[in-house]
């Protein structure tokens, strides 16, 4: 096929020029060498979560910093705290109830509100706690890694759920929000069972709130 024309009457450079495909080449040489670590890191995201986390109250503690008593409902940003941590855990173990992962899409409950239940209401129970550490730097310090890890893991578990519902997930990513829902009425009736809470595992999200909860108010009563 003849080369494009240019209004001079000049052939028009290709796009695919040596120097543009070496410049594609390098930029796909780069990601494919990035993305085993950024893989690693998301799939160890709860586990370095928790190490950052720790990490942080050990820093707390050598200098001498106590966390908000939450249960003193005189202090507003105690009470905040625990509210956050609160609603987060209710709303992951809403989530946690009607779940059918990938078996079907669930598009109702808190579904039908936003498409990522579960990873929101991570957000705000670490909200929470960071808020109850009673340190401004500790929030920005575990917050701004840990919600990287955590976009790029739901990125990658939308793409495969367009892959497993091809003809459902278009029009329902379409219609809902990703994590902040739409001031709109929304039917979000559904059919909650414990057995599919317990086959969810969300138990041990409880089971770790009950038990960090507890070790703050020990740090905070005796530290």
């Amino acid at each position: 096929m003849a080369p494009l024309q240019t209004l001079t009457g000049k052939p028009m450079a290709s796009s695919s020029s040596p120097a543009g495909g070496q410049i594609a080449v390098e930029s796909q040489s780069a990601r494919s060498l990035f993305d085993p670590i950024l893989n690693f890191l998301v799939r160890r995201r709860i586990l370095l979560s928790a190490i950052l986390f720790v990490g942080l109250v050990a820093k707390d503690v050598a200098y001498g910093f106590k966390p908000l008593d939450w249960v003193n409902i005189r202090n507003p940003y105690g009470v905040l705290g625990v509210c956050l941590v609160a609603a987060g855990l209710a709303l992951r173990s809403w989530a946690a109830g009607i779940l059918h992962k990938n078996s079907r899409l669930t598009t109702v409950g808190p579904y039908s509100l936003i498409r990522n239940p579960l990873y929101a209401g991570s957000f705000l129970m670490m909200l929470g706690f960071c808020l109850l550490l009673n340190n401004l730097w500790d929030i920005s310090l575990i917050l701004v890694p840990v919600v990287v890890l955590y976009v790029v893991k739901v990125r990658q578990e939308e793409t495969l759920l367009a892959k497993l519902f091809p003809s459902d997930w278009p029009g329902y990513s379409q219609r809902t929000p990703r994590f902040i829902p739409r001031l709109a009425r929304t039917d979000v009736r559904a059919d909650w069972r414990l057995s599919q809470w317990m086959r969810s595992r969300e138990y041990q999200a409880l089971g770790a709130t009950l038990v960090a909860l507890a070790a703050l108010k020990l740090w905070q009563t005796y530290g």
